[in-house]
């Protein structure tokens, strides 16, 4: 009974995306707001910039008892100065405070981590340099990035377990016009020496790839990922990574996806694939539905997880959002998260 509730839920808030996508709505949200990420607060006279973010979880998870988190507490430093050259960096705690049921509290064992830190050379809008540690360039869902930024406080599986998210090395990266469409593109390369890893990450031991992203006349975008490398904990095992992603947006409604697969150098029963498809729709001024299912095959015997996700997000401000939905897994053996999740974010 449960599980037909859950299902009629989500189609409603599929609903309401998929059937009034001409409804007017009264303030749009950016299309891009990952770009924001780097403004923040800056100190006159010196070039520098400070920012960051926060996020509180609470989680009732399927068969768990509930659990109040700090998840995440970010800390964002740039410096631009007057030539080409640019610095940023992220420095990041998840896990600082949690707190279960019947009492537990904890602190979180991890220590301080740079999730990004890279020096830039704007050469011109064609060409650009980047030598550090960045943010994967694998579909969009990566590059976005800060959890007030996203629309549910899980995070799609495929964004995230087929490949490493943080890559150390050297990127070049610009807009390029190409049979007169102008393209934007990322080429990168990683050595695999990581600069103050995270402890839940799986490095690359050496990579390369690139990612193409194209804006077609319709408000959306089309993107292609590639990537092709060996990791830390699996260095005998080459893999081949393709991706496509696609993001439309349009008066507060957005309808998203990515899809990728990848290939094994050790035969096609240790291959992954997956995809997810997500839409938002505006119910209020600051109130919006979310529906999203997702399929993960992960390498190995075990079968592929289905995923149906329903929730709500209310923008607080346009720089900090409360969330809450409900997770629904069918084959759930790798044991991705289930049940009730919110959170509340704040980005500064």
């Amino acid at each position: 009974m449960r599980h037909r509730a859950f299902r009629a839920a989500l189609m409603v808030s599929v609903a309401l995306t998929l059937g009034c996508i001409n409804t007017r709505a009264e303030q749009p949200v950016p299309t891009e707001p990952h770009l924001q990420l780097e403004r923040g607060w800056q100190i006159p006279g010196t070039g520098f910039t400070l920012g960051g973010y926060a996020t509180e979880d609470f989680t009732i998870k399927k068969h768990k008892p509930w659990e109040l988190n700090t998840e995440d507490l970010s800390l964002f430093i740039g410096w631009e100065g007057a030539g080409k050259l640019k610095f940023f960096s992220e420095l990041s705690l998840e896990d600082a405070l949690v707190f279960k049921r019947p009492g537990k509290f904890t602190t979180g064992q991890r220590s301080l981590a740079f999730e990004r830190a890279y020096f830039d050379y704007a050469q011109s809008e064609q060409l650009n340099f980047r030598l550090g540690k960045f943010l994967t360039p694998v579909g969009h869902w990566n590059l976005i990035h800060a959890d007030p930024l996203v629309w549910t406080t899980s995070r799609p599986l495929v964004t995230n377990r087929p490949f490493p998210t943080y890559a150390t090395g050297a990127m070049i990266y610009g807009t390029r016009t190409a049979l007169g469409k102008e393209i934007d593109y990322s080429l990168y390369a990683s050595s695999g020496q990581q600069i103050r890893d995270n402890s839940s990450q799986y490095p690359f031991d050496s990579a390369y790839g690139l990612h193409l992203s194209y804006a077609m006349p319709d408000s959306s975008q089309l993107g292609f990922s590639y990537a092709n490398f060996t990791q830390k904990s699996d260095v005998g095992d080459r893999k081949n990574l393709f991706g496509v992603d696609y993001l439309w947006s349009r008066d507060r409604y957005e309808l998203s996806g990515e899809a990728i697969y990848r290939f094994s150098s050790r035969g096609s029963s240790w291959d992954e694939k997956g995809v997810f498809i997500q839409a938002v729709a505006p119910l209020s001024e600051k109130l919006y539905g979310v529906g999203r299912y997702e399929y993960f095959h992960q390498s190995g015997v075990l079968p592929g997880v289905n995923l149906w996700v329903a929730g709500l997000a209310f923008r607080i401000t346009p720089t900090s959002v409360l969330k809450a939905e409900f997770v629904h897994g069918v084959n759930n053996q790798i044991n991705a998260p289930e049940g009730f999740l919110s959170s509340i974010s704040v980005l500064f």
